[in-house]
C-alpha cells in the first residue's frame, strides 16, 4: 500500500498498468513472498479500488507463475480476471 499512496502523492497517472504476477504465490518456486490466494487477492483489490477512487483506468496484464501445479498458477491469474472484472463493471 505504501507504494500506492507514494504513486498518488507524486503522480497523476491517466492510466496503470497493472503487472499481476503469480510469482508472489506460495507454491511459485522463484517468488519468495509465500502469499496464498485471499493475499494476491488483497493486493489485486489495493490496485483497484485505488484505481477506482481515483477514476483511473486498468490495463492488468499477467506474469509469472513458476509453480509446480499449472493449475494453481491459472487460479490465480483467473481470481485477478475475475476481481478485475466485478471493479469494471462497477464503474459503468
Amino acid at each position: 500500500m505504501k507504494a500506492l499512496d507514494t504513486v498518488q502523492r507524486h503522480f497523476a497517472p491517466q492510466l496503470i498498468i497493472y503487472l499481476a504476477g503469480a510469482d508472489p504465490y506460495e507454491s511459485d518456486r522463484l517468488g519468495k513472498m509465500k502469499l496464498r490466494m485471499p493475499g494476491l487477492a488483497a493486493r489485486d483489490q489495493m490496485v483497484f479500488s485505488m484505481a477506482a477512487q481515483q477514476k483511473i483506468p486498468v490495463a492488468v496484464t499477467m506474469a509469472g507463475g513458476y509453480g509446480t501445479d499449472l493449475v494453481q498458477t491459472v487460479d490465480v491469474h483467473i481470481q485477478t480476471i475475475r476481481l478485475a472484472s466485478r471493479h469494471a463493471w462497477r464503474r459503468q
